[in-house]
């Protein structure tokens, strides 16, 4: 089963204790190093609260769900606060390979909701393998290359 950080946002998330919904999804971090999501922001603008995505108790296509609303915490620092700001949203942010060659806008990301482990990324309309995925920030995500002409090899779109 794949699910993607475009449809995962707005998407409800509720405690597992209490039943409660304690707001929505708006944005995904990303850990690129890792290729996978390291954490969930749950509302927006200074209300935006953070759970580490080992906190969850599932990552479902209605709802996600954490163990209770002691899961969500407050941004830490100024990494937490960029994520909580959606600066480090991957959709919609330029794709360049490392030699700053412009490949476009990642249109989506599909990940594995039990893992979260990123599994494909969707760049001007190509799939490019999360493989390829060597760093992101508030600028742009940076991709490798792997042909002479410095774009990711395309694959086919699934999802």
């Amino acid at each position: 089963m794949t699910d993607s950080l475009r449809a995962a946002a707005g998407r409800k998330v509720v405690s597992r204790a209490s039943a409660d919904t304690l707001g929505a999804v708006s944005h995904l971090v990303v850990d690129a190093k890792a290729r996978r999501i390291q954490a969930v922001v749950v509302g927006k603008g200074r209300k935006a609260r953070l759970v580490e995505w080992e906190h969850l108790a599932g990552f479902g296509p209605d709802a996600v769900m954490v163990t209770d609303e002691s899961a969500l915490r407050e941004p830490a620092d100024d990494r937490d606060r960029a994520a909580a700001d959606g600066k480090l949203e991957l959709v919609g942010k330029r794709a360049l390979n490392e030699l700053g060659t412009e490949l476009g806008t990642v249109d989506d990301v599909l990940f594995d909701p039990e893992a979260g482990a990123l599994e494909q990324l969707t760049v001007g309309g190509r799939a490019v393998p999360a493989t390829a995925l060597i760093g992101s920030g508030s600028y742009a995500v940076v991709l490798a290359s792997d042909d002479p002409a410095g774009a990711p090899a395309p694959t086919s779109v699934t999802g």
